[in-house]
């Protein structure tokens, strides 16, 4: 009788924690950004750049316990599969800033395995809760194809001061933290942006303490068009004195740039140039057509710059609901130490040297 009443009593735990489980799964809503996410070229590695929005909607503590993701290729077969979990002394899903949910709340992950093998074709991610509850997740990421042909906004020797990679803090803006959320942004319009910063035959960026905007060789340095276009927003205004007003981009999500010109080269694709100097760009108006390689204004420090430097990204729209889209550029020298590379086209990293040919 004892061995049976345990055993009855087991099955009553079971059917009762079943029946919390699948509550809980109901409480937990996970979707992903952009809603096509893409496949951005990356030297030999192919990367998938977006991101998780995770809403909890019970009272309910939620605590991500593990995420493991697993690759198929186009026959539906495994790959490849990774993860993160509680694992150790310094747990690999610590590498996620923040995995509880305190009750009704909504956080964003970004995504912690960008890296693809060339035959994946499906992502399928599996999220763990408070150990025993999982949620899946498929992803069906596209290859991103570039119609134009771009070249690199500056002519000069330059360095890719901050990309996109995963640790960028381009790549790193969170649309969910309250005070963004606040001013109406709702996606990553700079997910695939660059800050280029010029520098000299020694590699430096600048003299003496770089303490003047004068002291840096990038600063009044020409930009010019990455492909043939059509402005349609432009801003020339602005000093170059590192600020802008933060409250005007309830009504106007480009004024962090200070001074900008934006060109559209096809639908829903558009380059942004941003922190020009002063008055730089004041030829242009919404409606001139620009050529590849025509200057569109100069390096300055307006807008939240916080030293000279062209912040370039492309974008399908000019709204808080903007988001990112990638860049490959043709005809650049890559310089690896005292040997060159040329490129005849590629995407551009992180702390990489460059300079078009």
């Amino acid at each position: 009788m004892k061995i049976i009443n345990q055993i009855n009593q087991s099955i009553s735990l079971f059917i009762l924690f079943s029946g919390m489980t699948v509550l809980a799964q109901e409480n937990i809503k996970i979707t992903h950004k952009p809603e096509q996410p893409l496949i951005e070229k990356v030297n030999n590695l192919q990367v998938a750049n977006f991101d998780f929005i995770i809403e909890n909607t019970s009272k309910d503590t939620l605590k991500l316990t593990k995420l493991e993701v697993r690759h198929f290729d186009q026959n539906n077969v495994l790959v490849q599969q990774k993860f993160l979990d509680n694992n150790g002394t310094a747990p690999s899903i610590k590498t996620i800033p923040s995995t509880e949910w305190n009750g009704v709340s909504r956080k964003l992950i970004f995504n912690p395995f960008p890296e693809l093998n060339e035959v994946t074709t499906r992502l399928e991610y599996i999220f763990t809760f408070n150990d025993s509850i999982e949620i899946k997740q498929t992803i069906n990421p596209k290859a991103y194809n570039q119609t134009k042909d771009f070249i690199l906004p500056l002519k000069e020797k330059l360095l890719v001061y901050d990309g996109h990679d995963f640790n960028s803090h381009h790549r790193r803006f969170d649309y969910e933290f309250d005070f963004i959320k606040q001013l109406g942004f709702s996606a990553n319009f700079m997910r695939y942006a660059y800050d280029f910063a010029i520098v000299n035959n020694e590699n430096k960026q600048f003299t003496g303490k770089g303490e003047n905007n004068s002291d840096w060789f990038g600063f009044g340095k020409e930009v010019i068009a990455v492909a043939d276009g059509e402005v349609i927003a432009v801003e020339t205004l602005q000093a170059d004195d590192k600020n802008f007003d933060v409250p005007s981009l309830k009504n106007n999500p480009l004024a962090l740039y200070g001074n900008y010109v934006v060109i559209k080269h096809t639908d829903n694709v558009l380059s942004m140039y941003a922190h020009l100097k002063n008055k730089s760009s004041e030829h242009l108006k919404p409606g001139t057509k620009v050529k590849q390689g025509h200057k569109i204004g100069q390096i300055g420090t307006s807008g939240s710059s916080f030293f000279p430097h062209l912040h370039f990204e492309v974008r399908n729209g000019i709204t808080h609901q903007a988001e990112g889209i990638p860049s490959y550029f043709n005809n650049y020298s890559l310089f690896l130490g005292s040997t060159k590379k040329e490129i005849k086209k590629g995407t551009v990293n992180t702390g990489d040297i460059l300079q078009s040919k």
